[in-house]
């Protein structure tokens, strides 16, 4: 039963200067690294997903990320365990910039579970008699010599 429902599209999101909804701009007190991670995910979204009120929780995205990155590259060049046996720091630095990338995406849905519209309430229908014979192998139209 393939081709129904409506046809799949891609949709280039085009806004107007003159509709007054911007993208939001990166604040001054944040480094480069920080600066270009918050434009990356200003730009990756749609350009109604975050509000002015949504800027701190950004900033601290947009910190979080470059800590954890920061933490990844260390544990590649120096590995998870140190010298005399112990866990990195940087695992635990690791740890916590990931634990509070996910709390914030929740917050500024960024998660795929966040963005996909709910989908409505469906109720099972009733199933016919005959149609549940036939799923119980009762009714079988090839067993009664009619083709």
């Amino acid at each position: 039963m393939t081709g129904t429902g409506r046809k799949p599209y891609i949709s280039t999101e085009v806004t107007a200067w003159d509709t007054g909804e911007r993208r939001l701009q990166p604040p001054e007190h944040l480094g480069t690294l920080e600066k270009r991670a918050f434009l990356d995910l200003v730009c990756s979204c749609p350009v109604g997903q975050f509000s002015p009120a949504d800027l701190p929780l950004l900033c601290r995205w947009t910190e979080a990320t470059i800590m954890a990155e920061q933490a990844a590259g260390e544990l590649q060049a120096q590995g998870m365990v140190t010298a005399d046996g112990k866990v990195s720091p940087w695992f635990t630095i690791h740890q916590q910039a990931t634990k509070t990338l996910n709390a914030l995406a929740l917050r500024l849905r960024l998660g795929p579970q966040s963005r996909v519209n709910k989908a409505p309430k469906t109720r099972a229908g009733m199933v016919s008699y005959y149609e549940r014979m036939m799923l119980e192998g009762e009714l079988d139209d090839t067993t009664n010599g009619s083709d």
